[in-house]
């Protein structure tokens, strides 16, 4: 029987399964990333074999004999990564972006441990809303142009999020330009409905306080429930910016969820 490494080199752990704590398949290690201090950083993940590579702390992971397993994070956690793109160097503006736009992956402190969304206080897309419909005469701003404080296009509107248990609509989900920011994602940012003016004659949104940038830079909306941790932030982003006299007038109840046709 061959000895058993005690120190591995790289290409003995490329290949390597990676796991989630229930035995899910995440993907396969395709390469260590080593900080100028001599420390590795991340483990390189390739998702399957068609699909993108993200990165995942190397704190993240519990090291087998051949195989590595995450220690909380699961597949779908591991899905709304973004894209890790071996050609560009992950320089200090791009690890800064990772930190502010996925702070609960990639916070340094770790942040996983921050509370996460609960039953009782939910922010979700309209469409999971189960008790929850638009007036009939409320504008629907899916698609419309979504412009900062600075005049600069920001994006385009791609949905809302309601609160069900107030009744109420509380944020727009943009879908960001590219050229806006570093990572390669399709990235989302929600903006409260009180810091926005609706402008239904040109089908635009405009953004009060913030220049398109720094809406950009608020941290990533990745579907499904709002992560408080991005409420929070985006809150403080726009503390001093928002006016709920002037809040679109969006909600009603109703026996049902539905967004209105474009």
């Amino acid at each position: 029987m061959a000895d058993r490494a005690e120190v591995l080199r790289t290409k003995d752990l490329t290949g390597w399964t990676v796991t989630d704590a229930a035995g899910e398949n995440v993907g396969a290690v395709s390469d260590l990333l080593i900080g100028r201090d001599g420390r590795v950083r991340y483990l390189a993940v390739k998702r399957g074999m068609l699909s993108s590579t993200a990165l995942v702390p190397v704190d993240e992971l519990e090291w087998g004999d051949g195989a590595m397993r995450l220690v909380r994070w699961t597949s779908e956690h591991v899905r709304r990564l973004p894209a890790y793109d071996a050609d560009r160097p992950l320089s200090g503006a791009l690890l800064a972006e990772m930190e502010r736009a996925h702070p609960r992956y990639y916070a340094d402190p770790p942040l996983w441990d921050a509370p996460g969304p609960t039953d009782e206080d939910r922010v979700v897309p309209l469409r999971e809303a189960k008790a929850f419909r638009l007036p009939k005469d409320a504008p629907n701003p899916k698609g419309w142009e979504v412009f900062g404080a600075d005049n600069e296009r920001v994006g385009t509107v791609e949905g809302l999020l309601v609160d069900p248990r107030m009744m109420k609509v509380r944020y727009l989900d943009v879908d960001v330009a590219d050229d806006l920011y570093l990572l390669k994602e399709d990235r989302h940012v929600v903006v409260p409905l009180e810091a926005v003016e609706l402008r239904e004659r040109g089908s635009d949104v405009w953004i009060r306080g913030l220049p398109a940038r720094e809406v950009a830079a608020l941290p990533a909306y990745t579907g499904g429930a709002l992560d408080p941790l991005v409420q929070e932030r985006v809150t403080r982003a726009f503390a001093g910016h928002v006016d709920e006299a002037r809040a679109p007038v969006l909600d009603e109840r109703g026996p049902a969820a539905e967004e209105p046709a474009a």
